[in-house]
């Protein structure tokens, strides 16, 4: 079986045994709920979002990895669903939740591949580009061009192309992880106002992400399966292969919970078309 072939019966979800994908995707999912609670219902404890930016990476990263750009219509509901909500709980349609920067990157990212691959010159000044771009995209759709940025380390990682005026393709990689990693933490120090402990934590965990996703392969891990107990191995793969279900359905309810428990907060239809992310 080809390494094509490999990913695409793992990620369409043939196989019994656990995978490397359900390990990040896993993973993502926990770090992101734990990132939610702290928006919805502890937004004075700025640790909740230091522990939850650590996913954000993990997501873009398997976009640009990915083999296909399909956009199916659960990834479009799920967006409008989502924005939808926004509307009931008083909160604001623009930014765009992270399913709306996901349909861009997919959108975008090939043909700007094929542009930033014809010499280092070029893919060095659009990395920038996208890096000044950051701050005020953010504010139309979450994560901006930074996502965009993110998805480029998935896509490099899976094509390994050889541009020209870099030494290698490893050097090129590497480097761009270090620049991910320096500029992931500037722009998340920006937007929370992290203090320094707070930014020493996110900057080593968000390091130790791009450790982990750098030796990312997708594989079948029967050994792993077939130690851990069955509740476990499911409990996984349940998070792991259903991410835009418990994505769309977890913030409905904290939506929801809002509504009910802090009515000051978030107020019913009082919505607003645009608001500065927070």
């Amino acid at each position: 079986m080809s390494a094509g072939q490999l990913a695409d019966k793992i990620t369409g979800k043939l196989t019994k045994n656990l995978t490397t994908y359900d390990l990040f995707k896993a993973a993502a999912v926990i770090l992101m709920i734990v990132d939610h609670v702290g928006y919805y219902f502890y937004p004075e404890e700025t640790w909740f979002r230091v522990f939850g930016r650590m996913c954000v990476p993990i997501w873009f990263f398997l976009i640009g990895y990915a083999r296909s750009r399909d956009l199916t219509w659960p990834i479009w509901a799920g967006m409008v669903i989502l924005v939808m909500g926004n509307m009931v709980v008083g909160l604001s349609i623009v930014p765009l939740n992270v399913l709306g920067s996901m349909i861009a990157v997919r959108l975008v990212i090939d043909p700007l591949m094929r542009l930033m691959k014809q010499n280092a010159e070029t893919f060095m000044c659009i990395s920038v580009v996208l890096l000044v771009l950051a701050i005020p995209s953010y504010s139309y759709t979450e994560y901006g061009t930074q996502g965009l940025a993110l998805a480029i380390f998935g896509y490099l990682m899976r094509h390994r192309p050889e541009i020209p005026g870099f030494k290698s393709a490893s050097a090129l990689i590497i480097g761009y992880a270090m620049f991910c990693v320096a500029t992931f933490v500037a722009l998340q120090m920006l937007v929370f106002g992290f203090d320094q402990a707070e930014m020493m934590v996110l900057l080593h965990g968000i390091a130790a992400v791009y450790l982990l996703l750098y030796f990312f392969k997708p594989k079948e891990l029967p050994r792993l399966s077939a130690k851990l107990p069955e509740l476990v191995k499911s409990g996984v793969q349940f998070l792991g292969r259903h991410t835009l279900a418990i994505y769309v359905g977890h913030l409905l309810l904290f939506k929801g919970l809002g509504l009910v428990y802090q009515p000051d907060r978030f107020l019913f239809l009082n919505w607003t078309f645009f608001s500065v992310p927070t």
